[in-house]
């Protein structure tokens, strides 16, 4: 596996686990507002992208690059979210879902 590659992996993974963990950890909040709902539907929903995109890398899947794109995009839609709350997890999630932008945008340049 060539390091871009491994690259791309390890921030997938990060991403994937701060977000789960973030979505996790928002769900014990039993009063959620519908904004802090969106927060916790888009983690869900970047998590699953970057297992998905992480799988698609690894077998040097012929249409990898279009779901990095779309990675990409999510990961950066749940960082902008996760900003507007002042938790460590959003916090963490907020890190790791740029991490997951910066690898996804830069992957197949």
């Amino acid at each position: 596996m060539l390091p871009r590659q491994q690259h791309v992996l390890n921030a997938l993974s990060l991403c994937a686990a701060a977000c789960d963990n973030c979505a996790a950890l928002g769900l014990t909040n039993l009063a959620a507002t519908p904004h802090q709902l969106r927060s916790l539907q888009l983690s869900r929903d970047c998590a699953d992208l970057c297992r998905l995109a992480a799988a698609f890398v690894a077998r040097e899947a012929e249409h990898a690059v279009y779901l990095l794109r779309e990675c990409a995009e999510l990961c950066r839609a749940c960082a902008n979210e996760c900003t507007q709350f002042a938790t460590d997890y959003h916090r963490v999630c907020t890190e790791a879902c740029r991490r997951g932008e910066d690898a996804c945008r830069t992957a197949y340049v």
